[in-house]
């Protein structure tokens, strides 16, 4: 576990772009005016579950409270844009793998549930990935080819505050791996 030495933490749980899609999200988005402030391809993820501002010890409450996540590992396509008008977000939005994602930021907000310092999303969730903010219409933008992505990897993410902006710390992370039948029967566990 890698964690920030402040006292709060502004953690989320997230879907972490590995290197070689962020090369490419990156190419497509250097190629094209997005009116915007561009987002830095270091801090491009798929947010399942915000938990807003943490003490140290609650850290540790969540780490715990997630399990070894049951579920198989998944593509995810990225092809078409879309905007938030509200808070001017230009993202990419994810085709292949939108239930897959659904699904593991249920599974997180029902762990977390018993937590009562969590915040809780009064939005419907809508798997994303952010590439600008203060974004200005026209926005309508798609890539030329699907950006495609093996999801294996469930995050909690940290976002830290410096003079230069926002970077995210990859805090813990869960594999993401399907027991087979006989493992259940046999009451294993992921992790053994």
């Amino acid at each position: 576990m890698k964690l920030s030495s402040r006292g709060q933490h502004r953690l989320f749980f997230a879907i972490d772009i590995d290197d070689s899609t962020r090369q490419s999200l990156d190419a497509w988005s250097q190629s094209i005016n997005l009116n915007g402030r561009r987002v830095p391809s270091d801090n491009y993820h798929i947010t399942l579950q915000f938990l807003g501002n943490i003490s140290n010890h609650q850290v540790f409450d969540v780490i715990d409270t997630i399990e070894q996540p049951n579920f198989s590992p998944f593509h995810i396509t990225f092809s078409n844009t879309g905007y938030y008008p509200k808070n001017e977000i230009l993202f990419l939005d994810v085709e292949e793998g939108k239930e897959q994602i659904s699904s593991i930021a249920k599974y997180i907000n029902r762990s977390l549930q018993n937590l009562n310092f969590i915040k809780r999303e009064k939005r419907n969730f809508h798997p994303h990935l952010t590439i600008a903010r203060e974004a200005k219409p026209p926005v309508d933008f798609n890539c030329d080819a699907p950006i495609r992505m093996l999801v294996k990897f469930i995050s909690l993410m940290e976002s830290i505050t410096i003079k230069s902006g926002v970077y995210y710390e990859t805090v813990e992370q869960w594999p993401i791996f399907q027991l087979s039948e006989k493992d259940i029967m046999l009451g294993l566990k992921p992790d053994e």
